[in-house]
């Protein structure tokens, strides 16, 4: 199935802080694409990561939710997020779950210990029905 995002983007860049090795490890820029109705429960949004790495081990960089609406620490993305090396960035698939304000966290950590970690705040503003094409809102 091929799905049709427009590029309507919602996106930040900004260096992360170290807090420890490797010290060309860092996420440099989070967004997410969503279709034209916006970010709405029941539809898939690509989110995407920047980091500053060549390679990128499968598990390695991967996307939290946060903050508002989110109860206790926050819930990680679920699925696998793959590396595109050509641009190092780190893609996953998110259907959000929840209306509110959000952050969404890309967290860059080698086995044992954290690296980097950036986030954005985003709005999912309402609920929509995914029809595998577009996304319709919902009353």
């Amino acid at each position: 199935m091929i799905r049709s995002f427009a590029r309507t983007a919602v996106g930040a860049a900004a260096f992360a802080v170290m807090t420890g090795p490797p010290a060309n490890a860092q996420v440099l820029a989070v967004e997410v694409f969503a279709g034209q109705e916006g970010l709405l429960t029941g539809c898939p949004a690509t989110v995407r990561a920047t980091v500053s790495d060549d390679d990128v081990a499968p598990g390695t960089v991967f996307f939290v939710l946060s903050g508002g609406v989110i109860p206790g620490n926050g819930e990680r993305i679920p699925g696998e997020a793959v590396f595109h090396p050509g641009d190092k960035t780190v893609t996953a698939t998110w259907t959000p779950t929840r209306i509110g304000s959000q952050n969404l966290v890309a967290i860059q950590s080698v086995p044992g210990q954290y690296t980097s970690s950036l986030y954005i705040t985003v709005d999912v503003t309402g609920a929509g029905l995914d029809t595998g094409s577009s996304c319709q809102r919902l009353p």
